[in-house]
């Protein structure tokens, strides 16, 4: 929870929606998460008791789906946002449509939709580069706020 002494006054402007963005990253194993096998970082043993080690595949895991999305919209609204501020993610909403193995590439699209009392939300597909198949889309809400007064906050909680 941000307090609000950390909130961006509202009477600053903020952007409007319709700003996009677009890139494309080549899936690694880095981005993957281990399906049906035991798996380090972070660690856990699969769901299903009887899955045997040969049946582990590696596939693009749902955290990079909203990560890529989150990191890409922050990236777009690099420039507009009011002097001494910035965003901090408050939540989101992931679907997950294709399990999408280490070497394909995914191209990921982002706009910001909707900006209201300093919140700002931003859409997000993923998709399949070649050929153009969903593979996820993202519903992410950032807080703009005021970053020396964030830091502030985070420092207290840090030595309390």
């Amino acid at each position: 929870m941000v307090s609000s002494s950390v909130l961006s006054p509202m009477s600053e402007e903020l952007p409007a929606p319709g700003i996009t963005a677009d890139r494309t990253f080549r899936v690694e194993e880095k981005h993957t998460t281990n399906l049906f096998g035991e798996q380090g970082t972070p660690p856990g043993s699969p769901a299903a008791a009887d899955a045997g080690d040969g049946e582990s595949v590696r596939v693009l895991g749902t955290p990079q789906l909203l990560a890529e999305v989150e990191f890409l919209g922050r990236e777009s609204l690099h420039g507009t946002l009011p002097e001494g501020t910035g965003v901090v993610g408050i939540d989101a909403e992931v679907t997950h449509r294709k399990a999408v193995p280490i070497g394909r590439t995914v191209r990921v699209r982002t706009e910001l939709v909707d900006v209201t009392d300093g919140t700002l939300t931003i859409d997000g597909t993923l998709s399949l580069a070649d050929p153009a198949t969903l593979v996820g889309e993202v519903t992410n809400r950032l807080q703009v706020v005021r970053r020396a007064a964030f830091r502030d906050q985070i420092e207290f909680y840090s030595n309390n």
